[in-house]
């Protein structure tokens, strides 16, 4: 039997990037459960709705308008949280920003703002998160990374990068935590989605001259959502949310890396580029725009767009990197078997550079 999960009724959940998306069904979610909220996000307009949706729920909600870019705001946050609810249970790094185009064509200041709002907006509420969960003996840190932090892009170059390191930056703390003492009770979880139907898309800076679109298949921001309550429930280091992430992230980890580079650019022009023109622009990045829930992608695309042929390139390079990897096999063995004059495989034998064989 199963062991009953942490309770959430009457924890505090606090949430950035609260006004859409996975931060907004989010924030629903843990209304519902009965936790009690600190909401964040630039614009306290959105956020004053948001808080409304999950009054609703019999939550009690404190907004906090928020740059997690910004190390004093996040301060300045984790310390309204405290006063107003006296502890912090759960801290969740999930405001995020995108933008797309050549690294060479794109302004500097743009690349800087994602890697700044992504990724220093997590160790921003990290170092706040984990000083208090010492404080009051326990806590769980839950980072929103991506399937980009598994496969690679040279369109969404800050976003990718930032997401990398989101997922190895959640990796160092759990080994911190682990050597150090006094932290049995804090707990740190990356969250890994593949396309989730979110605003972020049409909020995107954009340098390519044409419209972008979420690489299909399109997951609902509340599937995240839930994903998020279940780890906090019972934490673990990383939960993958989606199918298709993990087919993608498989076939990238065995196709060759020199086959992969060259079709991986082509294949996300195809399903992340619309054929129409645009102005190119920095989107949200540096001013907030309204926001809500989702991004309606689903609707537009199909619940299930592209599913097959995500799923088809997927296991194409799975195909390709076992075939690759079987015939580097074949040409191997034999050699160490003559290299050892016996049918032994060659157990003991290693291949040096320039592909000459030698005993260890």
């Amino acid at each position: 039997m199963l062991r009953p999960g942490r309770r959430i009724k009457g924890t505090v959940v606090l949430i950035t990037g609260a006004t859409s998306g996975i931060g907004r069904a989010s924030a629903h979610r843990f209304s519902e459960e009965g936790a009690d909220l600190v909401l964040a996000a630039r614009s306290s307009r959105d956020l004053d709705a948001v808080a409304a949706e999950c009054e609703r729920s019999g939550a009690r909600v404190l907004t906090v308008q928020t740059d997690v870019g910004d190390e004093d705001d996040v301060r300045a946050l984790a310390s309204a949280g405290v006063e107003r609810f006296g502890r912090i249970d759960t801290w969740i790094n999930n405001a995020g920003v995108i933008a797309y185009g050549d690294f060479e064509q794109m302004p500097s200041d743009v690349f800087d703002k994602v890697i700044r709002t992504n990724l220093l907006g997590q160790v921003y509420g990290a170092r706040a998160a984990l000083t208090q969960f010492r404080r009051q003996g326990g806590g769980t840190l839950v980072n929103l990374s991506s399937v980009w932090a598994r496969v690679t892009s040279p369109y969404v170059v800050p976003y990718v990068v930032s997401k990398h390191a989101a997922r190895a930056f959640s990796t160092c703390l759990r080994l911190g935590l682990a050597t150090g003492e006094g932290a049995e009770g804090i707990h740190v979880c990356a969250v890994v989605p593949e396309s989730v139907d979110t605003p972020i898309f049409e909020h995107a800076a954009n340098y390519t001259g044409r419209e972008v679109k979420p690489v299909a298949p399109v997951i609902g921001p509340d599937r995240t959502a839930r994903a998020i309550v279940s780890c906090v429930r019972r934490p673990r280091a990383e939960i993958t949310i989606g199918q298709v992430g993990h087919s993608v992230a498989i076939g990238a980890g065995l196709i060759p890396r020199q086959l992969f580079e060259r079709i991986a650019p082509k294949l996300f022009e195809m399903t992340a580029l619309n054929g129409h023109p645009t102005d190119d622009g920095p989107g949200n990045l540096f001013e907030p725009t309204a926001n809500r829930l989702d991004g309606g992608w689903r609707r537009r695309m199909g619940a299930r767009a592209g599913r097959g042929a995500i799923v088809a390139a997927a296991t194409a390079a799975m195909a390709g990197g076992l075939i690759a990897r079987h015939a580097r096999h074949k040409r191997v063995i034999p050699d160490l078997k003559r290299n050892r004059g016996d049918d032994s495989g060659g157990c003991f034998a290693r291949v040096s550079p320039g592909n000459t064989l030698s005993r260890r």
